[in-house]
């Protein structure tokens, strides 16, 4: 029995190795957008075409009833050319329209043999048409008109007109053609007939009252390539009392500024030297509010140093006035015209926010500016205040309640900031939640380990100092050459001014996380995603940014929401959501105590620019490998090996050495290290961060821990304050083996239990 079973389970492991997988497509049940009928004469008409709209036939010659009531269409466009072919002559012309075979071309002909007209010639289907001459007495003028007429809509095209000379084919004045035709001045084609220019003055434009306008006839053209000349614009019809007058009337493109609400009509006239053409535009004006912008910006001053100026911009409404509310302090002037708040402030202020109003008649649009004034800037040599000035989260009126987007549930999360002082070190305590929405990604959806509630403890030097010591382990940051301390490759290297951890630019793999996010190169060893930000979850419920970090300097306007509208598509794209006019604020503090700002900095002409990085990758990889990917290139962009650079901010007149977040380098490509890989200053690593920052052994991953293998280490990826190893089963197989094995067992088991 042993062997027939055993014959009976291999047959059957054939059967079980075959998995079918049938989609069907049903196309028979579908019908295209635009159904097609067959009536009784065997003609097919669309319904796009009927009356009624129901599924019967009508005589589809009888173009007199058809209804464009709502779906109206442009008029007709005619255009022809005369040929000459062998001693004969013919027009042949054709019809630019939605629905040519609706259109019929009326013409008329003059000549010595008497005058004849005509409406009874039709378009083929493409809209192409031929008119042939017939005339036998050619002693006089021979002139021909045409002029297209869509007759469901009753719409005309231009005339357009043919004059043949009186025996053409015999010289005329010595002027003739290699083909024997004459000339006139340049103006005419090689069969004697000059083509009108076309005019296009424009699309209709609807603008604000007193905001200028373009005239623009630039598209005009001739057949002929005629020079154009005569250009004319000159206004039609205007609001009653309108006393608005046209700039440049004489250019193909003018200048025009409505000065009353209501519809202006302009003409533009050209000419050939031969024929002209003429085309009309209408520009509604109108008001509405202002827009200006930046919305916000802040900046923290230094007394009796200048300011850098704040500017707007109108992005949408005419400005007739400027206000600021309340008044700016001594030193600091508001330009009633433009808006501009400049100056050099003389006494002290405290935080302060002032509501600067652009208005018109329609409303007035503002935006907020928080300004203050220090003494002398914060003190190089302890930073403690400042830490202390800037840190988010420290009181319960700045903790907002925020949301993991990632689950459909709507949480109440709060962030939390502790700092307590000692002689020498910040001791900052957070539980690592954002102060803004945010999205945990795959550790959330796929493991269940959304962002929760942490317990970190950050030990942040009072008074950063250079390092100078040297002979560092380059690993993780080949391009210092030992001269600095190496950041983490994963886990913590700072810390948010809102709590939440900073890591490295690698992932669990060890690949560059935020490269793989824009696609530089596909991540195939687990999967990785990051959300708003640049942030995520790892396993525990650890949130940590990767790059960006400044969701926490982003404020949402009316209507928008930091899920839709913070725009971190693309590297190019990420810096302009936090652009204001001015430096950026920081937004976190590294181990070495040195602070981190946002994208924008100051050039070495105190422009602000965005700051880049001046890491590149090696010629052929993309990230893939992580750190060993790039090199450094000096001069590349504005911040060295460790990603910052020495020089003033708005808190530090005086300069400081301070990292920026990057998301380009100065060739446009991935701005890595995006944070820092190296730390400048001497670094105090004793942070209790969970394990993210490194506090274990890591080596051995894929050998002694990992998916698969087992749990990693505390303090690497994946442990206890680690991003996340996130093993995702995609598909499934199945392995005849396993049914053969499992076959044995049971026919030894039956057998034994027989015996």
């Amino acid at each position: 029995m042993a062997p027939i079973v055993l014959t009976f389970v291999l047959v059957c492991s054939v059967f079980g190795y075959i998995a079918i997988d049938k989609t069907v497509n049903d196309d028979d049940n579908t019908t295209s957008d635009l159904d097609i009928f067959a009536c009784d004469d065997g003609e097919e008409i669309s319904a796009e075409l009927r009356n009624d709209g129901k599924e019967d036939c009508s005589d589809s010659s009888d173009e007199d009833v058809i209804d464009h009531r709502n779906h109206p269409h442009s008029a007709p466009v005619l255009e022809a050319i005369l040929v000459s072919l062998e001693g004969e002559q013919f027009v042949s012309g054709n019809v630019i329209h939605d629905h040519p075979m609706e259109v019929r071309i009326q013409w008329t002909i003059e000549s010595a043999d008497g005058n004849d007209s005509g409406d009874n010639l039709a378009t083929n289907m493409d809209g192409s048409w031929v008119f042939e001459i017939d005339v036998e007495d050619k002693s006089a003028n021979i002139t021909l008109t045409f002029q297209a007429h869509n007759l469901p809509e009753d719409t005309w095209s231009e005339i357009l007109t043919f004059v043949i000379p009186a025996d053409e084919s015999n010289e005329s004045n010595g002027n003739e053609t290699d083909n024997g035709n004459e000339t006139d001045n340049g103006n005419e084609t090689d069969n004697g007939v000059n083509t009108l220019p076309v005019c296009d003055a424009g699309q209709n434009l609807t603008t604000d009252v007193n905001e200028l306008a373009y005239l623009d006839a630039s598209n005009t053209a001739d057949a002929d390539d005629d020079v154009l000349e005569n250009p004319s614009w000159v206004i039609l019809s205007a609001p009653e009392n309108s006393t608005a007058t046209i700039v440049n009337p004489s250019s193909i493109v003018a200048e025009f500024t409505p000065d009353l609400i209501g519809n202006y009509t302009m003409e533009f006239y050209v000419d050939d030297g031969t024929d002209f053409c003429k085309d009309t535009i209408q520009i509604s004006a109108v008001i509405t509010s202002p827009s200006i912008t930046p919305y916000t910006a802040s900046q923290v001053l230094t007394n009796d140093t200048e300011m850098t100026d704040i500017s707007f911009t109108s992005v949408g409404g005419h400005i007739v006035s400027w206000e600021i509310y309340p008044a700016l302090p001594t030193g600091i002037s508001f330009d009633n015209n433009s808006g501009r708040i400049s100056g050099t402030p003389t006494m002290v202020m405290p935080e302060t926010i002032f509501t600067v109003y652009a208005n018109n008649t329609a409303g007035s649009g503002t935006a907020s500016i928080t300004l203050s004034v220090i003494e002398l800037g914060y003190d190089i040599n302890d930073l403690a205040q400042f830490w202390l000035d800037f840190f988010q989260c420290q009181s319960t009126d700045d903790r907002p309640l925020v949301d993991d987007l990632t689950t459909s549930e709507t949480e109440n999360h709060q962030c939390e900031v502790s700092i307590t002082l000692n002689e020498t070190h910040l001791i900052i305590t957070t539980n690592g939640l954002p102060n803004h929405d945010f999205e945990s990604t795959l550790a959330c959806s796929q493991a269940g380990d959304c962002a929760t509630a942490q317990a970190y403890t950050w030990s942040i030097p009072r008074t950063p100092v250079n390092d100078t010591t040297g002979g560092h382990d380059s690993t993780n940051c080949p391009e210092a050459n030992g001269a600095q301390e190496c950041a983490p490759e994963r886990g913590a290297v700072a810390v948010a001014i809102n709590g939440v951890p900073i890591f490295g630019p690698e992932d669990g793999p060890g690949g560059d996380a935020v490269a793989a996010e824009h696609g530089a190169y596909n991540e195939d060893r687990q999967p990785i995603e990051l959300g708003i930000c640049h942030g995520h979850a790892a396993q525990g419920g650890t949130y940590h940014y990767h790059a960006d970090g400044n969701c926490m300097h982003w404020h949402a306007e009316p209507g928008e929401s930091i899920e839709n509208d913070y725009d971190d598509s693309t590297i190019q794209a990420v810096a302009q959501n936090t652009y204001d006019g001015n430096h950026s604020m920081v937004i976190g503090v590294a181990f070495d105590g040195y602070p981190i700002y946002g994208f924008w900095g100051y050039d070495d002409n105190m422009n602000i620019v965005e700051m880049k990085s001046s890491y590149e990758l090696k010629n052929g990889e993309t990230g893939y490998n992580g750190i060993d990917d790039y090199k450094y290139t000096p001069g590349l962009g504005d911040l060295d090996q460790c990603n910052g650079h020495f020089g003033p901010t708005p808190d530090f007149p005086q300069g400081i050495y301070h990292y920026h977040t990057a998301m380009q380098n100065g060739d446009g490509d991935m701005g890595f290290p995006y944070f820092l890989i190296c730390y400048y200053g001497e670094a105090d690593m004793s942070s209790d961060t969970g394990g993210g920052q490194g506090g274990g052994d890591c080596e051995g991953f894929g050998e002694t821990w990992g998916p698969g293998i087992g749990p990693p280490p505390e303090g690497c990826e994946g442990g206890p304050g680690g991003q996340a190893e996130i093993s995702v089963l995609d598909d499934w197989s199945f392995d005849p083996m396993a049914l053969l094995i499992i076959g044995l067992c049971v026919t030894t088991a039956w057998t034994l239990r027989r015996n």
